[in-house]
């Protein structure tokens, strides 16, 4: 079988687990050939150093790539946002593209994305790599084979802590809501870190395997410890065009020794049974439980991170299908937008309750985790619980509605919602 000819866009960050797998793993080298890759600071990583080493071409800008070279796939692991012009750029010069999440920072972006797939006919998939999951996507064919019944609501809880060297490492942009030069990014713990899981209620609730489920309505809560654009901790509760309710809790700002507990915790509710998916230290588990006993142990969502990249080989070579398309990652940027416009200046935890732990190199909510951990429980948001004597910290949800057209901001990016 002939290799597929690869290049790799970004090689710092989580790029590096593309380098890892491209040039460490047999079953990848049996797949690709490495033709190049794009990154004007690679030296500075060392997984850019490595691809270095070992001769691969690197170049400073897609555009000086396809001067010289043509590639079957293009894998783009930039900054978000880079995300759209690279992809355009990729797919305009014959390469099928696997985007990394987000798929990008605004919905006209998305939008020119899209035009450009349908305009030179190549695919284009977004690296939500639990979408492409064995066992989510074994999950998903039973939801919508009816074995759950009707999903009345999916949970999930996400602590992922993360101190000053993840907002300052780069080029500076983690947490901005976008650059000086313009660009949007919304980068926040729902639209990166823990981007997947808000995905993943959407995706899980979508009516056809490579679709998510629209939001419809939404009611959110922001907050941060950090001195950022965006947020770092949220709590949302969002309701489907269809009535599904989706609860998310995801924040940084909990001491790392959260990082050994249950990091996440997603139970998703049918009328016919139940499905809990836990990860945490040296654990991770997926289990449905019907309402007639039987129990379904789900191969772990996590098994396989870069499955990813070998469905976009089965695609190239067999024309497969691709379950996460531009179409399935619109709904969760579409919160993202919602979010941004509905909060213009994130609310700061208040001073009393933020502590600096040095050791760590970061800022803390305190009792964020157990305050968080007792709404997932309750199926309530934080401005809820405060109006019982809890989270005394909390302000009311914003209520927010996503059922209106979008359209373009007067200066061109960015979304509203007009009702």
């Amino acid at each position: 079988m002939e290799t597929i000819s690869l290049l790799l866009v970004g090689t710092g960050g989580y790029a590096g687990v593309y380098v890892e797998e491209l040039l460490h793993r047999t079953r990848a080298q049996q797949r690709f050939r490495l033709v190049g890759a794009v990154d004007p600071y690679a030296a500075q990583s060392s997984s850019g150093r490595e691809l270095l080493d070992r001769g691969v071409p690197v170049y400073d800008t897609v555009e000086e790539f396809y001067r010289e070279h043509r590639a079957q796939l293009a894998c783009i692991v930039t900054p978000i946002y880079l995300h759209a012009k690279q992809a355009e750029y990729c797919m305009e010069h014959g390469s099928d593209v696997l985007c990394e999440k987000p798929i990008c920072g605004s919905l006209p972006e998305a939008a020119a994305m899209m035009d450009a797939r349908d305009r030179t006919g190549r695919r284009l998939a977004i690296g939500f790599q639990w979408s492409f999951s064995e066992g989510i996507l074994k999950l998903k064919r039973d939801i919508l084979d009816g074995k759950y019944g009707k999903i009345r609501r999916i949970r999930t809880l996400v602590y992922f802590p993360r101190n000053l060297d993840y907002y300052r490492r780069g080029t500076g942009w983690a947490g901005k809501r976008r650059l000086e030069t313009g660009e949007w990014l919304l980068d926040s713990v729902a639209s990166n870190a823990a981007a997947h899981y808000l995905h993943n209620m959407l995706f899980l609730t979508g009516e056809r395997m490579d679709r998510s489920a629209e939001p419809a309505t939404m009611e959110a809560e922001v907050y941060r410890a950090n001195a950022i654009e965006m947020f770092d901790t949220c709590a949302l509760r969002i309701h489907t065009g269809r009535g599904e309710e989706l609860l998310f809790y995801a924040t940084h700002a909990v001491p790392y020794e959260k990082r050994f507990d249950n990091c996440l915790e997603c139970i998703l509710e049918g009328e016919k049974g139940t499905v809990t998916i836990r990860s945490g230290k040296d654990q991770e588990s997926m289990i449905g439980r019907l309402s007639d006993g039987k129990e379904i142990v789900y191969p772990n969502p996590g098994a396989d991170n870069m499955r990813k990249l070998y469905c976009m080989a089965e695609a190239i070579e067999k024309d497969a299908p691709l379950f996460c398309v531009p179409e399935t990652a619109l709904p969760h940027l579409e919160c993202i937008c919602a979010l941004a416009d509905s909060f213009p200046q994130t609310p700061s935890f208040p001073k009393e309750w933020v502590r600096y732990v040095e050791k760590d190199r970061q800022y803390i909510c305190e009792g964020l985790g157990e305050t968080l951990q007792s709404c997932f429980q309750e199926g309530q948001l934080p401005g809820e619980i405060r109006r019982k004597g809890g989270a005394a910290w909390a302000e009311n949800p914003h209520e927010i509605s996503l059922k209106g057209p979008v359209r373009e901001k007067e200066e061109g990016a960015g979304s509203t919602y007009e009702a």
